[in-house]
């Protein structure tokens, strides 16, 4: 049986692309799994082992983030890397049989994949989520700190890793350009789940659910809201990893009384509780490399959840949504053409697009994936031919 290991810098139940990896591997079968994890809780059937959390970004005091940023200045790389409760993952691994494949999660991880597979053989699977030397590209500071460090682990570590997904083309020809990896886009497509028949409320309801943050200009849901006639309502079932940015988004809606604020479900909640909505919306702004060419969770849950899509011109967003009419894409990535696309259909047409985002539900379900993923398995050599 093939030993393999997810590395995870988060806990595997709280962000989508490892958990359902990881429910692929399960349903594939024929390996013996664990995770390596921060905070990580228990997974059923699969070794769960945990390591301890960093401040973040929201818990850091000012002091705090002016050492990192000077350690990226220095190119003091390796204090950034193995910190001490990172330096628990080598014993950990240290403590398992020799792993024929590591799957890492989060970039900041993968010089211990390195380690392990100098040190024991083994292949490397890397999820490339983000074209991280831009995560925070607004940010000049940022650019000039963490935007260093990521650079260096993609020009130091990327040529070790055996193969790569991507969440979109653009993402992934990108580092193919930058870093000469090999690998493929690997959609985030969320299991299959059974929706009653679609029909329209004497409001049409509108849900946006995941982060906000100013890089995703979620300051500009509240514009859009505040625009909306009456028979409309904008629900926002939202988190945040920046400090008081939801709180301040809260208060700023307090007026805007079309726009209601959603308690936060548990991951496998967020399907089973928006298909009673009738729009999906995606309103994100090429404000960054990365959010022109995502591909993001919520496309797919929102297609789950058979809600007709409404998305700015994102190009690879764009082109989904043409070729799937399962939608529609503003003129341009302004409110007001947002609004425009939004009024402009009716309610037949919106029904319409529901009906084609539940006719794809299977195509775009996690069945596809499992597939995707057992051909690379076997071009890895971990799956017998």
């Amino acid at each position: 049986m093939k030993n393999i290991t997810l590395l995870c810098d988060h806990d595997v139940l709280k962000r989508p692309r490892p958990f359902r990896i990881l429910e692929m591997l399960k349903q594939i079968g024929g390996f013996e799994l664990s995770v390596i994890a921060r905070e990580c809780s228990q997974i059923q059937d699969i070794a769960t082992f945990s390591f301890p959390p960093l401040p973040t970004q929201k818990q850091r005091s000012q002091e705090e983030s002016k050492k990192l940023f000077e350690l990226c200045k220095n190119r003091e790389f390796d204090k950034l890397i193995f910190t001490p409760n990172r330096l628990k993952i080598p014993e950990i691994l240290h403590s398992l049989p020799p792993q024929d494949l590591l799957i890492v999660e989060d970039i900041t991880l993968l010089p211990f994949a390195f380690q392990e597979k100098q040190r024991r053989g083994g292949k490397i699977l890397i999820d490339l989520r983000e074209y991280y030397p831009l995560e925070y590209e607004n940010s000049q500071e940022w650019l000039e700190g963490f935007g260093k460090f990521f650079t260096y682990l993609c020009e130091e570590y990327l040529s070790e890793v055996d193969y790569a997904l991507c969440v979109s083309e653009g993402i992934l020809a990108r580092y193919q350009k930058e870093f000469g990896i090999e690998g493929e886009v690997f959609l985030s497509l969320p299991p299959y789940f059974g929706a009653d028949c679609p029909r329209i409320q004497s409001h049409i309801s509108i849900i946006y659910h995941g982060f906000v943050s100013p890089d995703r200009s979620s300051a500009n849901l509240l514009e859009f809201a505040k625009s909306l006639p009456y028979s409309y309502k904008l629900y926002l079932l939202a988190l945040s990893n920046q400090p008081n940015f939801l709180e301040s988004l809260q208060e700023k809606a307090r007026t805007i009384k079309n726009l209601i604020f959603l308690p936060p479900v548990a991951m496998n909640e967020i399907i089973p509780s928006t298909r009673g909505f009738d729009i999906g919306l995606i309103p994100f702004m090429p404000t960054t490399f990365n959010l022109k060419y995502c591909m993001p969770n919520k496309l797919f849950e929102y297609i789950q959840a058979g809600l007709c899509v409404l998305s700015t011109p994102l190009p690879e967003i764009k082109n989904f949504l043409d070729s799937n009419k399962c939608g529609v894409v503003a003129r341009d990535f302004s409110i007001s053409s947002l609004l425009e696309a939004l009024l402009a259909l009716s309610k037949d047409e919106i029904l319409g697009y529901k009906n084609r985002s539940l006719a794809m539900r299977k195509t775009y379900s996690l069945d596809t994936n499992i597939m995707r993923l057992e051909k690379i398995l076997h071009k890895l050599k971990l799956l017998d031919a």
